[in-house]
């Protein structure tokens, strides 16, 4: 009881700047070369939301993701980021990409960039469905390669409230022989940024539902098996909350509301050492998707 009691204080008296938002390993620095991201990821704090995309690059100087289409496989990746409806935010990468389609082909080949708030870590080799309320942030119609690094940025403002930011490629073609045809899209150096908007105050946030959103959090990150977990929330009943690791295995967790912001629960001890995704479920069918690590 005094351990909770504790961590409850802790919790509510935060310092403003853990409670304010980055990503996380925007450069894609990566342990290992090849398949990368499939369970454990190789990858801090990305994922493979379908196929099995590749590392490239050099372990000690600089590594980056590489998704392939062909008629056979797609790939894509990615990672946890609280989008706010009506908030502008800026996303820049690095793009690279070579292909053997051209113009001539009758295929559609693409690459995308997608905001979303129902992935899991995925090695099927199809695109899954579109998850509701995702919004397309970025598409490029792909008809020949550019051998050279490329900067993308793009000026974005979400219609609705999304958790995650994804990147894939796509290819269909429109012949009816097959062909051994393919795209490869390379990342790098992602980055959000939300400059040019005024800091609000604790009062603000309260204020208002949109600032209030950012104050939805998981403490601590990193946890023992069979420890306390908590989570603060903005507004709405909680139905559910799932513990979901890399294969997409669900662990359902029973919980304690401390009041109506605050919520606890104790990790069931079949939970084993690796990365999770928390997913909330709220009554409304919303839903928050939050990283914990279990030591």
């Amino acid at each position: 009881m005094k351990k909770l009691l504790l961590i409850y204080i802790l919790i509510l008296f935060l310092p403003s700047s853990l409670q304010s938002q980055e990503l996380i390993n925007g450069n894609l620095n990566s342990n290992c070369i090849g398949n990368g991201f499939t369970a454990p990821t190789c990858v801090s704090d990305w994922y493979a939301s379908h196929g099995t995309p590749n590392i490239e690059g050099n372990i000690t100087k600089n590594t980056w993701a590489s998704l392939t289409s062909t008629k056979d496989k797609i790939e894509g990746v990615f990672t946890n980021y609280e989008f706010l409806s009506g908030k502008s935010y800026r996303i820049s990468f690095k793009m690279k990409i070579t292909t053997s389609i051209n113009a001539a082909d009758k295929i559609l080949a693409s690459a995308n960039v997608r905001t979303s708030n129902e992935l899991n870590a995925n090695f099927q080799s199809q695109n899954p469905p579109l998850p509701n309320k995702s919004e397309l942030v970025w598409t490029k119609n792909i008809t020949k390669g550019n051998p050279n690094w490329e900067n993308i940025s793009i000026s974005y403002t979400p219609k609705e409230n999304n958790s995650q930011l994804w990147f894939y490629t796509s290819l269909k073609s429109q012949l009816s022989t097959s062909e051994n045809k393919y795209v490869q899209f390379e990342i790098d150096d992602i980055s959000i940024s939300t400059s040019g908007q005024k800091r609000v105050t604790t009062t603000e946030k309260n204020e208002s539902n949109l600032n209030q959103d950012a104050l939805e959090y998981i403490f601590p990150k990193v946890v023992q098996r069979n420890d306390y977990l908590n989570v603060r929330i903005n507004s709405g009943e909680v139905r559910e909350i799932q513990i979901i690791d890399l294969a997409g295995s669900i662990f359902k967790n029973q919980f304690t509301i401390l009041n109506k912001n605050y919520i606890n629960l104790k990790l069931k001890k079949d939970i084993y050492e690796g990365n999770y995704i928390v997913k909330i479920i709220k009554k409304d069918n919303s839903t928050i998707t939050k990283n914990l690590t279990i030591k």
